[in-house]
């Protein structure tokens, strides 16, 4: 017996397809595949979640298969969590963002630089990291007396900082092979325990609205995004090698450029918790520029670590959004 579908049975299937071809794509490199499917995932599930509740009136249930399958291997891009009052003494605070070099040849802010630095002296974070610093502004935030500045005169990597009110007992760069960008980390210790804290810019993959409507948006450049994608995997991949060789508790954090359907994501989050899905609120998004909600700023922290509030901040001073986060370090299972 031939099998016979309407339109709306052929939309529901190849809705159902492409949520597996997302799935697919956050293993494996596809290439464009892989950036398209790992934007577009959320706008997938709504469309597939709409789909599933007429074909349950109609009482077509193969159309539910699409946002099982999100809903069994992705986590939900909306969060709703209770943040409770700040009143323990005993939690650190850490707080992550992309200057984009203090926007000092970028924005038309002339003041951009210092309402940077005004912010993060509002804050008060324990602990902060840039990415895409500055080595002059950088050396203009106050109040840390341990810092580590991630420049290397004639070494041509973006400049990556970390600044603490605990003392920096340890620290070190990560270097990606045939790529401006890097990691770097430092072991601070709090109190009478070690963390290591990874401050990582991963390649990006330099789409915007402006490259997407140009004529050279061609063949070659899609073949160039390809080495992007295979670039920003191993990097995911040296980071993820390196942390697992301490036996101090971990926090891998920064501007990673993928999203949470990607395999950089993946390689990354793996035994590890990402703060906004346990304390996070509304989409997270921390990048702007293409009027979409993307998220593509972390903290990922090993299983010792409880997190206990993870904010956005909604501060037009770059290109990407400041996070923050407070935790504590489980007593009972401290690692020294």
């Amino acid at each position: 017996m031939k099998l016979k579908f309407d339109i709306i049975d052929k939309i529901s299937i190849g809705f159902t397809f492409a949520i597996f071809i997302g799935v697919i794509s956050s293993y494996i490199n596809l290439g464009m595949l892989s950036v398209f499917f790992s934007v577009i995932m959320p706008l997938l599930f709504l469309c597939n979640t709409l789909l599933a509740i007429y074909g349950l009136f109609k009482k077509k249930y193969f159309y539910i298969t699409g946002t099982l399958l999100y809903l069994f291997c992705f986590t939900f891009f909306f969060q709703v969590s209770y943040t409770p009052k700040d009143k323990d003494n005993n939690t650190v605070s850490i707080l992550s963002y992309n200057v984009r070099a203090f926007q000092q040849y970028i924005s038309k802010n002339k003041n951009a630089s210092t309402e940077i630095i005004k912010f993060i002296d509002s804050i008060g974070a324990d602990i902060v990291v840039f990415q895409e610093s500055s080595y002059k502004d950088s050396r203009n935030v106050q109040g840390y007396p341990y810092h580590f500045l991630g420049y290397r005169a004639h070494i041509d990597k973006s400049l990556l900082t970390i600044y603490s009110k605990y003392p920096i007992i340890n620290k070190g760069f990560i270097d990606f092979p045939n790529s401006k960008n890097n990691a770097i980390y430092a072991d601070i210790k709090i109190n009478e325990d070690t963390l290591r804290v990874y401050n990582a810019h991963l390649q990006s993959y330099v789409i915007s609205p402006y490259i997407l409507t140009q004529k050279y948006s061609d063949f070659s450049y899609w073949k160039s995004l390809n080495s992007k994608i295979k670039k920003q995997v191993e990097q995911a991949r040296l980071i993820k090698h390196h942390a697992n060789k301490t036996n101090n508790n971990v926090i891998i954090c920064g501007d990673f450029n993928a999203t949470p359907y990607s395999q950089t994501y993946r390689i990354l989050k793996k035994n590890f918790k990402d703060s906004y899905l346990s304390s996070g609120n509304g989409f997270g998004e921390t990048y702007s520029r293409l009027y979409y909600p993307l998220r593509l700023d972390y903290f990922l922290s090993s299983g010792n670590i409880n997190v206990i509030n993870h904010y956005n901040y909604d501060v037009n001073l770059s290109d990407h959004e400041p996070i923050s986060i407070k935790f504590k370090i489980k007593k009972d299972t401290l690692k020294h």
